[in-house]
């Protein structure tokens, strides 16, 4: 009974792991990670807790720092819907590149473009935006100027739902034999590729066009606003407790069966938590009130510490209470590791995966972590989290640095890193004088 649980267990999470859109979604995220890492370092450095630093910051500096958050954080639905469509079509083995431009160029169709009459409760004029009269419309408004809520992690719903249908769709076609245009092999293969989904490309682009056109006509809302308020309520659920404790629940578990649970519940949590990071950040960069607790940063910082099961405490009662020899060379090869929250080599070397012994504090460790943190966090004991780092930035430097510089997330670290070392320490002692046993039998 035990081990078919298992074994179906097993097969649902490698299934939802190695599912096509979700991890396009999941890879898409992955690979703007130097973007996202350049903005939120560009905004740390803007809002450094030094007394009236925002009074003696160099205006270079500050420049400097709203143009890289200008071309990395304001534009992230852009760059994440053009890398949804790229990596779906590598998934499927398609043109990666022509993919992810006809899905941007489907995405930006669905811009509004006629986005005010006034400015500041003004009325404009065509003098006031440099004599270009073409700029506004026969009704007055705005024409050709794009609010940059639809290209930043606002609209990150309407990405990723644009970018997988849009990208199918494509993709589909594509294969059509019927609506690919053949050139001689004389022509350049370049000029050869371009040209034979350019039927496919025209269909695709006006018929995402077209639904938003229909979408708007019956809706009165343009596509970005229907999708968001459909999303409200799932972004508002997300961002509590009880989210947390689910999300770290189901990743520990699907790790206690050697599934990749940061992986397979990525593809899910993380464009809910770029969505709430999003805010976050617009509210830190505006200096009004931090909104949102429940973010992957939050998590990364002070639940998975040194991993998923927040194994550096792990590794450390290794070293205090570890006599074996499996124990002593554990603790020395995955310390290293451990440090970035590398932890693979323990969870697979010790072994913690199907572990019984271990999966007491491996799974409801966390858990501990979660709702202490939460409920400092909520208390204003720590600061919330402003900035997406890397997941395998080393703790101490990460809460630092995920909360915009406060002091005290690292203490917060500290203290967490301590209560899972005293939680693991008796399951460690339990296997570790079964080794011992084992080795002195040999």
């Amino acid at each position: 009974m035990y081990q078919k649980f298992i074994d179906n267990f097993t097969m649902i999470g490698a299934k939802i792991g190695s599912q096509k859109h979700l991890g396009a979604v999941r890879d898409a995220f992955i690979s703007l990670m130097p973007l996202i890492m350049a903005g939120s370092i560009a905004l740390i450095i803007k809002n450094l807790p030094i007394p009236n630093w925002a009074e003696i910051m160099p205006a270079f500096l500050v420049n400097l720092c709203n143009m890289v958050w200008w071309g990395t954080f304001a534009f992230l639905s852009v760059f994440t819907v053009f890398s949804i469509g790229y990596h779906l079509a590598k998934s499927y083995g398609a043109d990666e590149l022509r993919t992810g431009f006809v899905v941007l160029a489907s995405y930006l169709a669905l811009v509004p473009q006629s986005v005010a009459t006034t400015i500041g409760g003004i009325g404009v004029t065509a003098e006031q935006l440099g004599g270009n009269q073409a700029l506004l419309d026969v009704e007055g408004g705005m024409w050709g100027l794009i609010n940059w809520s639809y290209t930043s992690a606002n609209s990150l719903f309407v990405a990723i739902f644009v970018g997988l249908l849009t990208a199918e769709l494509f993709i589909r076609l594509s294969r059509t034999d019927k609506l690919l245009i053949k050139l001689p092999s004389s022509v350049p293969p370049a000029v050869g590729k371009s040209f034979s989904v350019l039927i496919p490309a025209i269909l695709t682009i006006g018929a995402v066009s077209a639904v938003g056109l229909i979408i708007e006509t019956v809706f009165a809302r343009n596509l970005f606003e229907l999708v968001n308020d459909l999303f409200v309520p799932l972004v508002k659920a997300s961002d509590s407790l009880i989210s947390g404790i689910i999300i770290v629940l189901l990743n520990q578990l699907l790790w206690c069966f050697g599934l990749h649970g940061s992986n397979i519940i990525g593809g899910v949590f993380e464009p809910i938590s770029l969505n709430l990071m999003g805010e976050n950040i617009a509210a830190y960069s505006a200096g009004t009130a931090i909104p949102h607790i429940m973010t992957k940063p939050f998590l990364d910082t002070f639940v998975h510490l040194g991993g998923s099961g927040a194994t550096l405490g792990l590794i450390i009662a290794i070293f205090i209470v570890g006599k074996s020899k499996l124990m002593r060379t554990m603790g020395k090869t995955c310390i290293g590791p451990g440090l970035f929250n590398i932890n693979e080599p323990v969870l697979f070397g010790l072994p913690v995966v199907l572990n019984p012994i271990l999966f007491i504090p491996f799974i409801f460790g966390p858990i501990l972590l979660t709702c202490i943190s939460y409920m400092a966090t909520l208390l204003g004991f720590v600061s919330r989290t402003v900035a997406i780092i890397p997941w395998a930035t080393p703790p101490i430097l990460s809460g630092w640095m995920a909360t915009g510089g406060d002091w005290r997330a690292c203490i917060l670290q500290v203290i967490n890193i301590a209560l899972m070392v005293v939680f693991y320490i008796p399951f460690i002692m339990i296997v570790d004088r079964m080794e011992v046993k084992k080795e002195q039998e040999i």
